[in-house]
């Protein structure tokens, strides 16, 4: 059996510092300095992520697997409110309305390698002398364990709250899987039929609809990429729920979370190379329907004082002769 290894290696022309992760025909590689963004993976030579079209633009991160925290995609006007006061989501001088604070910034990492794992633990801690303090001033410490086996990743997430009152959070992936150059040979389902409604800003009125049925319905069987038109936050996921996608005669993957990711994204931009299936813990703007005691519609996850908060999402790939 082909052991599991670890390398460091360096990106120009910034220097970045390039972690590489690889075994039983897999190979991942990792920018700690960039988000903790697991950028590129392959398995048996083949994409599994959509390659970034330049890894070196360091103000985009619309590639790999950008981690989403504490606000999970979009916040209305990149401000929400807590306990009836009210946050500017800004970090640098500049407004963040998007994907969370963490998903450019840099972590501390560590990786190691057994027989039949490689692991790289990715830590980012906000605190008063943070620059995300201002647009979240909630001390908390984020941990991100990736794990390489012979049957895929496996993530494992860690929030601790290291600060004197509750922590109100979500956390997401984002990961862009490629199309491999046909999205008419990529197909993909998955197990939900509700759906947040949006308006016209892709932000969530609070209601949830039943798709049952419709060109938002995907459940009934797997349908290719080319044929979907989809960026919409469907609900209900646990742990016994799967999505899949699919490359005929190369692979199958199936994506799993633990019971606290209840909502699933799907995302299929005509003008990408890739399309995204999302795990994410909470509603989109959670934090401002929560404020609207639409709690459950919200989802927001709600960490005491001192207590940690612990979960998972696996990402299993099956060869397909």
């Amino acid at each position: 059996m082909q052991k599991f290894t670890v390398s460091q290696s360096k990106l120009a022309p910034h220097d970045l510092e390039l972690w590489t992760l690889s075994g039983a025909g897999h190979e991942v590689r990792i920018l700690p300095q960039l988000g903790f963004n697991l950028y590129y993976w392959t398995f048996q030579g083949k994409e599994m992520l959509m390659a970034p079209p330049d890894v070196t633009d360091l103000g985009d991160c619309n590639y790999g697997i950008p981690l989403l925290f504490p606000t999970p995609n979009r916040v209305r006007d990149a401000a929400y409110t807590w306990r009836g006061k009210r946050y500017k989501q800004q970090k640098r001088g500049r407004e963040v309305h998007s994907h969370g604070l963490v998903r450019d910034e840099a972590f501390n990492l560590r990786c190691w390698a057994e027989d039949d794992t490689a692991w790289a633990e990715g830590i980012i801690t906000i605190d008063p002398s943070s620059p995300l303090y201002e647009a979240y001033p909630f001390p908390c410490r984020l941990t991100v364990t990736y794990g390489l086996s012979a049957d895929g990743l496996r993530l494992y997430v860690r929030v601790d709250n290291t600060g004197q009152d509750d922590l109100p959070f979500g956390f997401a992936i984002h990961p862009y899987f490629s199309k491999r150059g046909d999205a008419n040979n990529v197909f993909i389902t998955m197990p939900l039929t509700r759906t947040y409604e949006n308006d016209e800003e892709l932000l969530p009125s609070g209601n949830i609809l039943d798709v049952s049925g419709t060109d938002l319905d995907i459940s009934d069987c797997l349908h290719s990429v080319e044929s979907l038109n989809l960026d919409n936050v469907y609900c209900g996921m646990t742990q016994d729920h799967c999505a899949t996608v699919v490359y005929p005669g190369s692979a199958r993957l199936t994506l799993r979370g633990g019971d606290a990711f209840r909502q699933l994204i799907v995302f299929t931009p005509k003008t990408r190379n890739g399309f995204c299936i999302e795990h994410q813990t909470c509603s989109t703007d959670a934090l401002n329907l929560h404020a609207k005691g639409l709690l459950t519609e919200a989802g927001l996850l709600i960490l005491p004082a001192g207590q940690s908060w612990h979960s998972w999402i696996s990402l299993t790939v099956e060869a397909l002769s």
